[in-house]
């Protein structure tokens, strides 16, 4: 596999913030997984993670991501850092039914572990946060 380094880090999550789903997805490896809080299984596959990208950044069309910190150890790399947005747009509920924009803001402490392939592409992102508190910040769940 190939490091990651801090630089490529955050260029990494600065396309993510462009919202660009195609140059977004084209860092992945064509087999590769994705898993965020929200998700009970890992989506494998770019058109899976194209997929959600695009329902997600409809849902919070100003979806960001704020890195705070970033630690390389071999070829795993550690980013802390928020997620935030406000939700205007449909959003897929767990029983996949649409909830409609609540119009409020929100904001998760997440840390995500990426692994690279040989050739340079993301082979497995994975974050950690709190999903509950998401749906708690959009009147969702008490």
């Amino acid at each position: 596999m190939t490091q990651l380094t801090e630089q490529d880090a955050r260029q990494m999550f600065a396309v993510a913030n462009t919202r660009n789903v195609d140059q977004i997805v084209e860092q992945y490896a064509d087999d590769a997984t994705f898993q965020i809080p929200a998700l009970d299984s890992p989506l494998r596959g770019k058109e899976a993670i194209r997929s959600y990208l695009r329902e997600s950044f409809e849902a919070f069309p100003d979806w960001t991501l704020d890195v705070a910190k970033v630690f390389v150890s071999g070829d795993e790399t550690v980013i802390v850092h928020s997620v935030s947005g406000t939700h205007t747009g449909p959003l897929a509920g767990a029983d996949g039914k649409s909830i409609a924009p609540t119009h409020k803001k929100f904001v998760e402490d997440q840390m995500t572990r990426v692994a690279l392939n040989e050739k340079g592409k993301v082979k497995s992102l994975r974050s950690y946060g709190n999903p509950a508190d998401l749906y708690r910040q959009l009147g969702l769940s008490k």
